[in-house]
């Protein structure tokens, strides 16, 4: 029976702890794009809705975050797991296994195309038309959120030249490699979501208020 050293052992802890930190890190950077919770994006789309109390409709934005992040991250991080496909990462190669070619490194959506083609007939195909019609929606929606940004901002009239801007860094993203988009998304995402939670703490008790009168009286 082999017997591991004190040193060892704490080597071994800190290694899990950082693993377990990178996942972390990479998890709330990808559920905060996929989700947009705490950015203040979504209430933009929402403040649009005809309603005659706030409260209910940003109960039904709750359900955003809820479905997309907790249950379709989720079953789609199973997916990959279950199909042993997580072992064809960049993170597994580089920290479990490095005898894994780099020529066999997946992430983002080849990984889940390749983890849906092993468990799902024409699972690929399928991840790759959801990704598309993410992609649109996505270019629609913020597109949107910046326009009502620009003219609150700057005025109406700013419009027209935000969105030559748009349209020219939407050209550019996709022109570049993935992974500085995703540097640059995961640091204007953090720009937004930072202010937008102070906000919400200095609000939180005309938030509880208005809460409170709602569900007291529904």
């Amino acid at each position: 029976m082999s017997f591991i050293a004190p040193a060892q052992f704490s080597g071994i802890g800190a290694g899990a702890g950082i693993a377990f930190l990178n996942t972390m890190m990479m998890g709330v950077k990808r559920g905060l794009f996929s989700s947009e919770a705490g950015q203040g994006s979504a209430a933009i789309a929402h403040s649009t809705a005809k309603t005659k109390y706030s409260v209910r409709e940003g109960v039904v934005a709750l359900l955003e975050p809820y479905i997309d992040t907790i249950i379709i991250c989720t079953l789609t991080g199973l997916v990959i797991m279950v199909t042993d496909s997580w072992h064809l990462t960049e993170f597994y190669a580089t920290r479990i296994d490095p005898s894994i070619s780099e020529d066999l490194w997946m992430n983002s959506s080849v990984l889940t195309s390749h983890a849906f083609a092993q468990g799902v007939p024409f699972g690929d195909k399928i991840v790759t038309l959801a990704v598309v019609l993410f992609a649109i929606s996505t270019a629609i929606s913020w597109s949107f959120y910046g326009d009502r940004a620009t003219e609150y901002l700057f005025g109406s009239n700013a419009i027209k030249y935000y969105r030559y801007v748009y349209v020219f860094m939407v050209f550019v993203g996709s022109t570049l490699l993935l992974e500085p988009v995703w540097i640059f998304g995961d640091a204007a995402l953090g720009f937004m979501t930072f202010p937008n939670l102070i906000a919400i703490i200095l609000l939180s008790t005309k938030l509880k208020d208005i809460s409170s009168k709602y569900f007291e009286k529904y």
